[in-house]
């Protein structure tokens, strides 16, 4: 039969896929659990650390009675066991799932605090109640099961290194915080979009749902954890609006891993978040947050997000200038005291020890970024910025103080040959991407109270102005119907029936009368140029300061009446 077995290799002969026999540590630091599985990347990052070689799996074959094992049938016969004895999953191999160093940073820095958590899971393992428990929330849903260790591990090393009493007793409640979304129906805790208020109030429910069913498992001393961990400092949490006054040191911390692993974790409908842009996000809603624990926090996983000012470990400060989701322990740094930007070297000779101050970027200071890059034409940089700038704002403002905005610069750029043609087209393409994409979604929503007819000449439909005067359309609750100019009139008329319009807005160099007959028609005509003003006119404007049909008025033409 196949047996496996742990083979001393050189770091030069490594295959990617290969899977570690032993934990690896890099200065008293775990760095990777064994039954790690060995990608190209981590390959590289052991490489740059320096490490010499690693104990692999090696495989050898033992003929026993010329009979061979078929090693799947094997491997799903000791899986049906495992279930069938009712154990509960893989602690460590757990662990490895939620990439720790990219997520976890220094919280799991030495081995004392791996078996300290891992045996702290076990003991509870050991009652079969909470062992059913846990296997139940990953039979129902992987994502809770994963989140639920998530937060159980860094919540107990968290509130072990902020000197919180009674850990054990407490730690359960954390790894069970979420344990109400057992009675969540399924088709809500996957659904894959925004939850509608209904669905919200059900997920919600999961909170009192949890609390019951701790005290159900004598739990009661710890419910609270399951009851009060969407709670925010300032009341606008549930399911009873605390304040932080109310609210214990525990669930305080809770609240806080809870959301960074919330927003770190990836799921089928999200894409991956970084460490440090996650922090980004949290600091963009302190508010509802232990300021003096999130900061606290940050120095324990040891991740930083940009802009923040840190102590470095030769006493000098510094600020956070780039960090890479991969290496997040080793970001790009600018050194004060000589205006130089270094990256963190691999071996941690020097590292950030803790953080002086955090500042979020204001929507103007991100819009100046992202008009500096634009300028320059660096795409990357300039789309990096408007991601951020998108978190700051509703979708109707998407338009009014960021697209318009950013037309009028691109505008001036390509007018004065500020930048290359080619650095200019680069730019284009992408602006385009990024305003395509916003449309896209808000096209998804065909719910609009109104609707309403664009006739366009196809010399103006690759204009950036018609897809700005469709995005303002949707934001004004009006779902707009873009169509040939040349399409027959009769047609147009039975496509206004049928959307139920009562406005046509005609965008051509001239204007041709459409024939009405009993019908209430409001009918509007714009030129390029007043087209062009006319989406311009919204620039910075709040949504409700907008009223879309007001300032079209200035543009009603004429019906051509049928005799």
């Amino acid at each position: 039969m196949c047996t496996l077995k742990g083979v001393k290799i050189n770091i030069a002969d490594l295959q990617e896929g290969s899977i570690l026999t032993e934990d690896l540590f890099v200065e008293k630091r775990m760095l990777m659990r064994k039954g790690s599985p060995l990608t190209a990347r981590i390959i590289n990052l052991l490489k740059n650390r320096n490490i010499k070689f690693v104990y692999v799996q090696s495989s050898f074959v033992e003929q026993k009675d010329h009979v061979e094992v078929n090693k799947d049938m094997e491997r799903k016969e000791m899986d049906y066991k495992q279930e069938e004895l009712g154990q509960y999953p893989d602690f460590m191999k757990t662990l490895a799932e939620l990439s720790m160093e990219i997520r976890y940073g220094h919280a799991l820095r030495n081995k004392d605090d791996i078996l300290f958590v891992r045996d702290l899971l076990q003991k509870y393992m050991e009652i079969s109640r909470y062992r059913e428990m846990l296997c139940a929330m990953k039979r129902q849903d992987v994502y809770t099961y994963l989140h639920a260790i998530d937060v159980f591990t860094m919540c107990t090393l968290f509130a072990k290194k902020e000197g919180i009493h009674n850990i054990e007793r407490l730690a359960i409640g954390f790894l069970f915080h979420d344990i109400g979304k057992l009675k969540t129906p399924i088709d809500i805790l996957q659904k894959n979009g925004r939850l509608s208020k209904r669905e919200f109030a059900i997920m919600q429910q999961h909170t009192q749902d949890g609390y019951d069913m701790l005290c159900d498992l004598n739990l009661s001393q710890i419910a609270h954890l399951a009851k009060s961990h969407h709670e925010r400092i300032d009341g606008s949490g549930y399911p009873e609006g605390l304040v932080a006054t109310s609210l214990p040191r525990e669930v305080l911390l809770l609240q806080v891993i809870d959301v960074y692993s919330a927003i770190t974790l990836k799921r089928p409908y999200k894409g991956e978040i970084g460490a440090a842009e996650a922090l980004v996000i949290m600091y963009q809603e302190k508010r509802l947050f232990d300021a003096n624990l999130l900061a606290r926090f940050v120095d324990f996983i040891g991740i930083y997000p940009e802009n923040a000012i840190v102590l470095l470990s030769d006493g000098s400060h510094a600020l956070v200038e780039k960090v890479n989701n991969q290496y997040p322990l080793l970001p790009t740094v600018k050194k004060f005291d000589s205006g130089t930007s270094i990256s963190l070297p691999f071996d941690f000779k020097l590292r950030i020890t803790k953080m002086i101050s955090y500042c979020t970027e204001t929507p103007e200071q991100l819009f100046n970024k992202l008009s500096e890059y634009l300028i320059s034409g660096d795409s990357d940089k300039m789309e990096k910025y408007y991601h951020k700038l998108l978190e700051h704002y509703s979708s109707f403002e998407w338009f009014t103080k960021i697209y318009i905005p950013i037309y009028q610069i691109f505008s001036v750029l390509k007018n004065q040959s500020v930048v290359s043609e080619t650095r200019i087209n680069e730019v284009s393409v992408k602006l385009r991407q990024l305003l395509e994409n916003a449309l896209f979604q808000l096209r998804k929503d065909n719910k609009k109270s109104e609707a309403i007819l664009l006739l366009v000449e196809n010399e103006l439909k690759p204009h950036a102005a018609i897809q700005l005067l469709e995005g303002l359309l949707h934001t004004e609750d009006l779902y707009p119907f873009i169509l040939d100019l040349d399409t027959e009139e009769n047609e147009v008329l039975k496509i206004a029936d049928y959307c139920k319009a009562s406005t046509i807005c005609v965008i051509s160099k001239d204007y041709n009368p459409i024939s009405c007959k009993d019908r209430k028609l409001n009918l509007y005509h714009l030129g390029e140029q007043q087209l062009e003003s006319f989406v311009l006119s919204f620039a910075g404007e709040h949504q409700q300061k907008m009223d879309m049909i007001k300032k079209l008025e200035k543009y009603k033409t004429v019906t051509k009446l049928l005799v």
